[in-house]
């Protein structure tokens, strides 16, 4: 059926051999394919952004009352999304959120807030986790 509408495009005096059909309906479908993948692409135009906060981040997060030990936190910034974990003595929770253009992070550590804001070369921020809060201070990494 293809191969039929195919040969309309050429006239009616003029008949496609097998080989330049192909290469017609080849080129056809690479042609939809390919709009249909930037079409896809269109839609992450900020994802695949690099931003001035891109990269890996950490450093210490210590509590700022309680009997907590320090814990070490993570984070992976690409865009607009932050991803990471804390270690605890016990356990690591895992960090997920986001960055606003101002700087600020917006995320959680399991179910609980965490809040913070790159300054200069750094990043510092502050949560609650199990009876304590906590403040970090990050350094770029990578």
């Amino acid at each position: 059926m293809l191969s039929r509408s195919l040969g309309q495009y050429c006239g009616p005096d003029e008949n496609l051999s097998g080989r330049a059909a192909n290469v017609l309906r080849m080129k056809l479908v690479l042609s939809v394919v390919s709009i249909s993948y930037l079409l896809f692409l269109s839609q992450f135009h900020d994802v695949g952004a690099a931003g001035p906060y891109d990269g890996e981040w950490t450093g210490p997060a210590t509590a700022t009352n309680g009997r907590c030990k320090p814990a070490i936190v993570t984070l992976a910034v690409l865009g607009t999304v932050v991803t990471g974990q804390t270690r605890f003595e016990t356990d690591e929770p895992k960090i997920n959120g986001t960055v606003r253009e101002d700087g600020t992070i917006g995320a959680t550590i399991g179910w609980q807030p965490l809040i913070g804001k790159f300054i200069d070369d750094g990043l510092e921020g502050t949560f609650k986790s199990r009876d304590c809060a906590w403040k970090m201070r990050l350094k770029r990494v990578k």
